[in-house]
């Protein structure tokens, strides 16, 4: 069975429409959440959100692209060029029809299409425009990605919720292993629409404040946008071929809890066993695990199930196991999260270096985990691990190592 390498990874967040961009804001611990600019927000609870920069993606783009394609194309293929010449694909000699692309989203061009609804219902409120209505599939990226770069292997959009992303990296990682591609570009993009952000308000899960994961006054979550994408190729092949390695996709899982459709199952042995089966996936003992990459959305009832989850696996070890949640600086990209945060665990691989939970003042008792709080930690990383809990009871985890 193949093993399979990041070579190539494209970031698009609140905190920057690059690779480097991120990943340095991350470390330094900036926060992404501010003003929501994107559509009103009066009468909400929360009125903030780690919105992207839309002019500096749009830059990349020619004016019908603009037009034409939606906040979360753009940020997927903004991210896909980035990925593919990080690893220089291109010049990799890999036969089209043995690239896929496998990516993880819930929104798609939703926003736009809110606003070709309201003027059908409302006139007045401005002209119906064919280009709202024109890329409300959440698979268009994958497609738009597939066409601009000339793949003709694989194609699949997962939309799963908040954990489409990192199943779509497991994916990614089986269609490698077991020979149906030879490369993968995988990953998650996601963009702020009204119907998510209204919704996470009348569900009182927002917090009108900067969110503060695992903490003991945490009052909810921030919502943000943005995506990722990663270039998985066969380890093998990248090493001959000279390209950089920033992590091995050791092991991956997904399950379904089947608890309830909007909360987690509260004694943590859901995401445990998640966990337990993605390092059994990875052929990993709990032991070698350095750090934990969490979903951590800052949501009372989430970050306890998640840390009970951690502690049912690592034992004792746990308290002394990094944890952070980088939602705090990015926001909960929904179906991009998982995506996001698992390109930032590579990251973490190989720079040796865990980005902070930041806001954190005091780790609630009930999560008694090893929060890296406020700075960034450098510490040599082997094998990690990446979790997602999504809405339906969905969730997925990648075990990541050095190579």
């Amino acid at each position: 069975m193949r093993r399979v390498a990041v070579t190539g990874i494209g970031l698009v967040s609140a905190l920057g429409t690059t690779r480097d961009e991120c990943w340095r804001h991350l470390v330094a611990g900036r926060c992404g959440v501010g003003p929501l600019t994107l559509f009103e927000s009066d009468g909400y609870r929360s009125r903030i959100a780690a919105q992207v920069d839309d002019a500096a993606v749009d830059a990349a783009f020619a004016p019908v692209q603009r037009r034409r394609w939606s906040r979360s194309d753009k940020f997927a293929l903004h991210a896909a060029r980035e990925a593919v010449v990080d690893a220089g694909l291109s010049g990799a000699g890999y036969a089209p029809d043995r690239v896929a692309v496998f990516l993880g989203a819930s929104t798609g061009d939703l926003f736009r299409n809110e606003r070709y609804l309201r003027a059908a219902l409302e006139p007045a409120s401005g002209r119906r425009r064919l280009t709202d209505a024109w890329n409300h599939f959440c698979s268009t990226s994958v497609d738009l990605i597939a066409t601009e770069f000339g793949f003709e292997g694989m194609r699949s959009c997962i939309v799963a919720a908040c954990a489409s992303s990192t199943m779509s990296v497991g994916t990614a990682l089986d269609a490698i292993r077991f020979g149906r591609a030879d490369a993968v570009l995988a990953g998650g993009t996601d963009a702020l629409a009204r119907l998510t952000y209204s919704g996470f308000n009348a569900l009182k899960v927002m917090d009108p404040e900067a969110c503060r994961p695992f903490d003991r006054g945490r009052n909810g979550m921030n919502i943000g946008e943005g995506a990722a994408v990663m270039v998985l190729e066969d380890l093998e092949t990248a090493k001959r071929r000279g390209a950089r390695i920033y992590a091995e996709v050791a092991g991956h899982s997904l399950t379904c809890e089947a608890f309830h459709p909007t909360a987690p199952e509260p004694d943590g042995r859901a995401i445990a066993e998640t966990m337990a089966r993605a390092l059994r996936d990875a052929k990993v003992a709990p032991d070698e695990i350095r750090h934990v990459n969490a979903h951590g959305t800052a949501t009372p009832h989430n970050d306890r199930a998640e840390s009970r989850g951690i502690r049912l696996v690592f034992g004792d070890a746990a308290s002394r196991l990094p944890v952070t949640s980088i939602k705090s600086m990015v926001g909960h990209t929904l179906g991009a999260s998982g995506g996001i945060e698992a390109a930032v665990t590579a990251l973490s691989v190989y720079h040796g270096i865990i980005p902070p939970t930041i806001h954190h003042s005091e780790t609630d008792p009930e999560c008694a985990v090893d929060v890296v709080a406020n700075e960034a930690r450098e510490v040599p990383l082997g094998c990690v691990l990446s979790t997602s809990l999504a809405f339906g009871g969905n969730d997925a985890a990648v075990v990541l190592r050095a190579v």
